[in-house]
């Protein structure tokens, strides 16, 4: 008996011996810096560019994304009415938060002051999220308009599923290790600062092949990149999300906190150089563990009210400590 317990207990070691080394070198990968494998096949694109951009993608990606629904005809009424009219009304809420921010804050601060949206375009806000998104950004545009402040609208996504033109290079070169992000960015500018969003540029947030993964670090920081180039003193990113970044592709090859951790470090760098107030709305995601501003809704309805609330906040209020 004690013999056969003998053998048991290093057959055990053995098994467990085995697993160490995939162990160690997934330790040592998790602790290695975000990096970047190619830039090469990153995309930023105007909105009213975006159908020569996607022509470019394969077809085996246009196909995958037939699998998912079309947008309801009658959730697509208003917008639809929005771009034939090209004229909105304000709504009351909108109204109303004009009114406070103007009572609190001067007409130079305003004058001085731009506010970037920046969306999630993952796959998950397939459908009604994106719609309600869209008609919420237009809300925010309209507020901003209206008090004087500059405003950009920008989407975020991938150019492919699981990895596209970058991973197809990485394994051509026999996939060396900790390559870091693995997917091709696609970067999109819906309004730039200076203009006023149009609802024909939210229709295109609607594309049944555009909304594909996340990769939010690298997001913000290209959002706040912008913002850095303009002049004006009072600086607001606020952020559209709708659940953690993910990237199959990287997140396979690199461990699966990789892009969270990235995406904490860049919200960390933006705070620790305070030029930037940066924000976030979760549509039935938790953001306050990551953001010192922030609202999270429990369904995508919620956010329309939920835009013109947090501009409010932002600028009627100081910074949080």
């Amino acid at each position: 008996m004690q013999s056969i317990g003998l053998v048991l207990i290093i057959l055990i070691f053995f098994i467990v011996l085995s697993y160490l080394p995939p162990f160690r070198k997934y330790s040592r990968r998790q602790a290695r810096p975000y990096q970047v494998y190619c830039r090469d096949f990153d995309v930023e694109v105007e909105a009213d560019k975006l159908d020569a951009a996607l022509a470019a993608v394969p077809a085996l990606d246009r196909n995958w994304s037939e699998r998912f629904p079309d947008i309801e005809d009658r959730w697509l009424l208003d917008i639809e009415k929005e771009v034939a009219a090209d004229t909105r009304v304000a709504t009351p809420t909108c109204s109303q938060a004009a009114a406070r921010i103007r009572a609190a804050t001067s007409q130079d601060v305003l004058d001085n002051t731009i506010v970037s949206l920046l969306i999630d375009h993952s796959g998950s806000m397939r459908g009604k999220p994106i719609l309600l998104a869209a008609r919420a950004v237009m809300v925010a545009s309209d507020l901003l308009h209206g008090l004087g402040a500059k405003q950009e609208v920008l989407g975020f996504t991938t150019m492919r599923w699981k990895g596209g033109a970058s991973r197809e290079k990485w394994l051509r070169a026999g996939r060396p290790p900790y390559p870091g992000r693995l997917n091709d960015l696609l970067h999109i500018v819906y309004c730039s600062a200076g203009q006023r969003l149009r609802a024909r540029e939210c229709l295109t947030m609607l594309r049944k092949d555009l909304l594909k993964e996340n990769i939010d670090g690298e997001a913000i920081e290209w959002a706040a990149s912008r913002l850095r180039q303009r002049g004006e003193s009072h600086k607001y990113l606020i952020v559209l999300s709708d659940g953690a970044p993910v990237d199959d592709s990287t997140l396979c090859e690199n461990g699966g906190d990789i892009l969270e951790r990235h995406l904490l470090s860049i919200i960390h760098e933006i705070a620790q150089a305070d030029d930037i107030q940066l924000a976030a709305i979760g549509i039935g995601h938790d953001v306050e563990r990551y953001y010192s501003w922030s609202i999270t809704v429990a369904a995508p309805e919620e956010l329309e009210g939920a835009i013109p609330r947090l501009i409010e906040q932002l600028l009627c209020s100081p910074p949080p400590t």
